[in-house]
């Protein structure tokens, strides 16, 4: 009898633990499922809560990474790729940083905060994102499109800063044009620059008062008439227009952080390139001028002499040097002056 009372105890304990067990499935079964549209609007929610704590930029790291630009998603990104520790050094990364930032506060003044985030990917924590998508310098900005597909590699567009500069407000009309939205920068109030253009407004007054009293005699000078001619004609032929138009950074950095002066190739330029070439040309002309015009004035046969040999000798050096920056642009001119 002993030997069947324990087979029984054995046997509805078991039952016991199957009725339990069969119970807690049922349970967690019977529990809600969340669908995949409330899973992506909490994953929304979770990013607009991550941009207000960082004024619009969201950090990442490779795993971060992956985790928004998780498709299925019905928003898009865009991810700027920098290397802003002290150990690398980059400078063009230091300087795009605020501007990149600029473009993000805009976006945190918009109503719809759902449709577009900005994140940000240190090289130091992200290598393995920038081996994915052959990256070998920096900054570099990619736009990633929301989109219903599933992919392993998500489509991207990438900035031209080359051809749109570092400036917040061209890369916001960038942004603006690919992602719908209408973000505008604002900038914080410049006193320097108010200082700059009140100096500016009273010296043109002062100017205006001094060409009013003396209006006869300035106005007849074949000089001041020759002066602004020449001045504009060095402001056209050096590439003004071209900037207008085109609106190209004044200077943009180069790898060992110093600033570049001289653009490679001949469909870009800096802002300060075309004041180089303007000076370059006005001393050309310059040394020109005076061997035409003053030269023969001076009476002292010594003197004329060694104003002929400085004219030439400027005008020798200045075309030289010009001669140098049209090399740079174009790397295979092989002809030089003074310099090698």
């Amino acid at each position: 009898m002993g030997r069947y009372s324990r087979q029984f105890l054995l046997a509805l304990v078991l039952a016991v633990i199957a009725i339990l067990s069969a119970s807690s499935f049922v349970a967690v079964n019977a529990q809600p499922q969340m669908s995949a549209q409330e899973l992506l609007q909490k994953k929304i929610t979770r990013l607009q809560a991550k941009a207000a704590k960082t004024k619009g930029v969201i950090e990442l790291d490779t795993n971060a990474f992956e985790e928004v630009m998780a498709k299925p998603r019905n928003y898009s990104m865009v991810v700027l790729f920098t290397a802003i520790s002290p150990e690398f050094n980059c400078a063009p990364c230091l300087n795009f940083d605020p501007e990149y930032k600029l473009v993000a506060a805009g976006w945190s003044r918009l109503v719809d905060k759902s449709q577009l985030f900005f994140g940000v990917l240190d090289f130091k924590v992200g290598q393995a994102v920038f081996q994915k998508f052959g990256m070998n310098s920096a900054p570099s900005v990619l736009f990633f499109p929301a989109s219903d597909a599933i992919s392993s590699q998500p489509a991207s567009d990438r900035y031209d800063f080359g051809k749109s500069g570092f400036q917040a407000e061209t890369f916001a009309h960038w942004l603006n044009a690919r992602a719908g939205t209408d973000i505008r920068v604002k900038r914080p109030f410049d006193f320097f620059g108010f200082a700059v253009n009140v100096l500016g407004v009273v010296s043109i007054l002062f100017s205006i008062y001094v060409l009013y009293t003396k209006a006869g005699k300035i106005l007849g000078s074949k000089y001041i008439w020759s002066a602004g001619s020449m001045f504009i004609i060095f402001v056209m032929i050096s590439g003004h227009m071209w900037n207008q138009i085109r609106n190209p950074p004044y200077t943009v950095p180069g790898r060992d952080g110093r600033p570049g002066f001289i653009a490679q190739g001949f469909q870009n330029q800096f802002g300060l390139e075309t004041q180089i070439v303007a000076v370059l040309y006005a001393a050309l002309t310059g040394s020109v001028i005076a061997l035409i015009a003053v030269v023969p004035r001076i009476e002292n046969p010594l003197s004329q002499r060694i104003a002929v040999w400085v004219s030439m000798g400027l005008f020798a050096f200045m075309f030289s040097v010009l001669i140098q920056v049209f090399r740079v642009k174009n790397p295979g001119y092989p002809f030089t002056l003074m310099f090698k």
